[in-house]
This record gives C-alpha cells, structure tokens and sequence, in this order.
C-alpha cells in the first residue's frame, strides 16, 4: 500500500505535464492563424458604402427577393428560400438552428474540415449549377489573451478547416486537413467543379473571423462577403415576454459583432465618431467587362449584420 500513494501521483504529475505542453504546443501552432491585432483591415468608420449596396440590391433584384417590415419591425424577406446553408459538424447550438428555421436556402449541408467545405460547394455546383447564396455556421476563435483575429474557420478537430491564403495557415501537422481560399477554391473554379453565381453572397457567422478572409473569399469567388471581426451572437436573446421571444426566432437572421472582453471596448466618443471596431466587415467585388475582380470596396458595417 506504501508505493500506491507515490504512484497515484506520479501519475497525476504525468497527465499535468502531458496537458501542460498539449497546451504548450497548441498555443505555438495557433499564433500563425491570427492577425496582429483586432480590427486588421477593418476600416476604422462605420458606413455603407452606395456601390457595395447598389450590389445588394442587385442581387435582390436579379433573384426575385423583396423585402418587407413585419409587426416587430423586423426586416424580413421573402423569394431568398436558395442558395446554401454550411453548419460545421458539431455545431448545433439553439442559435444556430433558429437561423436554419428560417429556410432561407435549398440546400443544407454538414462539413468537418477544409477538403469537405470545398466538397460540398462541388456537390452544390453540380446539383445547381451555380452558386448564389452561403450562409455558414460555425464556431469561431476565442477573443482572449490574445490580440488578433482568426485567418479562416476552424474545422472540427481545431486547425483543420478553411483559411485565406497559404501564409494564413498554422503550422507543420496542424496544416493537416486544411485548404485555403487563395489556392484549393481557386483551383476548383479554374476547373469548373466549383462555380459562383455572377451576383452572389457569402454570410459568414463565426466569431473574431479576419477581415482578410471576407476580402480574399470575394477576390477568389467573385462574391460580396461579410464576416464578424468580433465576438459573433445573435442581435435578440432575451425571453423575458412575449414579444421578445417572438424576435429571437423570426429575428435569427440578426446578428451582431462586438468588442467583448477586449480591452478595445469604445470610448463615449469613439461611438458619437462612428468609429467602431469588432464590427461586421463586407467585402463587395468590383467587376470588368468578363467578370474578373478589378478591386474589392470595404466597409466597416457596424455592430448589426442582417442576413438575405
């Protein structure tokens, strides 16, 4: 009985270390897929910008959706029941499925890692022909301790999902399972196995996301894009009456980005400015006569993202 105690703990101590550089090594590996810092490439006022929104509504006009307010004063829409929806495997929580509740795609599927999101924009380009339409669900980075966002979506297994470009990946074995925008999607649209409508949209909901990640997604796709630089929760939680309860679920498609815990948290005067950090970010392609991007507008949106 004497050598169990010692035992005991020895083994213990072993398990702390394992965890311990575990966490060690996870924390290295991670620092390549963060910007340096929040808000990297975000312009620094809120504004809508009148071609990024001429390209909205465009692409309303040309799919048949029309807008309406309900009772609430909610913005709804009706005619935007296509496109795709991604849920990464995994990520079932009750916010998410309230937004697939309101069907406003044909189409929805699960994905786990970088090769399986581009396997599912190739099933859907077979089935449909084209791509309008992507809202994607997913869980985000963690905002703490750290001063960047992330350079991609994270797969299920951490590191293994979809980043922007090569130079945005994480380092040696976390690379494993991972694609970029800038070459693996690339490469399927170059080979006609992924095709993007010629007005499309592209609705990413997942925390701290890299504004760099929107504007390559619309260089590489053609398609206006928008992300949350920030902690990415839905506009209404509350269940305290009725009224409130109704616009969680037909308000799912209100979300907004914001500071959080940063200590980026804006001063009285920052907001009177309209400067506003941890916000939503779009990114709207500029197109030549044969539908190449010639340049990408950016805007910094605001805490308040409403998705078609």
């Amino acid at each position: 009985m004497k050598g169990i105690l010692p035992l005991s703990l020895a083994i213990l101590f072993t398990l702390q270390a394992e965890a311990s550089l575990f966490d060690r090594i996870r924390a290295r590996l991670s620092e390549d897929i963060y910007t340096s810092y929040h808000g990297e490439g975000l312009p620094l006022y809120v504004g809508k910008k009148p071609q990024a929104e001429k390209y909205r509504s465009d692409f309303m006009k040309k799919n048949g959706i029309t807008q309406r307010k309900d009772d609430l004063g909610l913005i709804q829409f009706d005619g935007n029941d296509f496109g795709m929806t991604l849920i990464k495997d995994g990520n079932d929580d009750q916010a998410f499925l309230n937004i697939l509740g309101k069907r406003n795609h044909d189409q929805s599927y699960e994905w786990r890692n970088g090769p399986q999101f581009i396997k599912v924009l190739r099933r859907y380009t077979r089935d449909y022909g084209c791509i309008g339409k992507i809202t994607s669900l997913s869980h985000g980075w963690a905002s703490g301790g750290r001063p960047g966002e992330g350079s991609g979506l994270s797969g299920d297994r951490g590191f293994n999902g979809l980043y922007a470009t090569g130079g945005d990946l994480p380092r040696s074995l976390a690379r494993a399972g991972a694609r970029t925008l800038e070459v693996s999607l690339r490469e399927e649209i170059e080979e006609g196995n992924i095709k993007f409508c010629n007005l499309c949209v592209a609705q990413f909901y997942s925390c701290n996301i890299s504004a760099k990640f929107a504007k390559t997604f619309t260089e590489v796709s053609g398609c206006q894009a928008a992300v949350a630089t920030g902690q990415n929760s839905p506009q209404f939680q509350s269940f305290e009456t009725e009224e409130e309860t109704r616009k969680v679920y037909e308000g799912a498609h209100y979300w907004k980005s914001a500071a959080g815990i940063w200590a980026e948290r804006h001063s009285p005067e920052d907001r009177a400015a309209g400067r506003r950090k941890a916000s939503w970010y779009r990114s709207t392609p500029v197109k030549g006569a044969n539908g190449q991007v010639l340049s990408v507008i950016e805007e910094n949106l605001g805490e308040t993202y409403i998705s078609l």
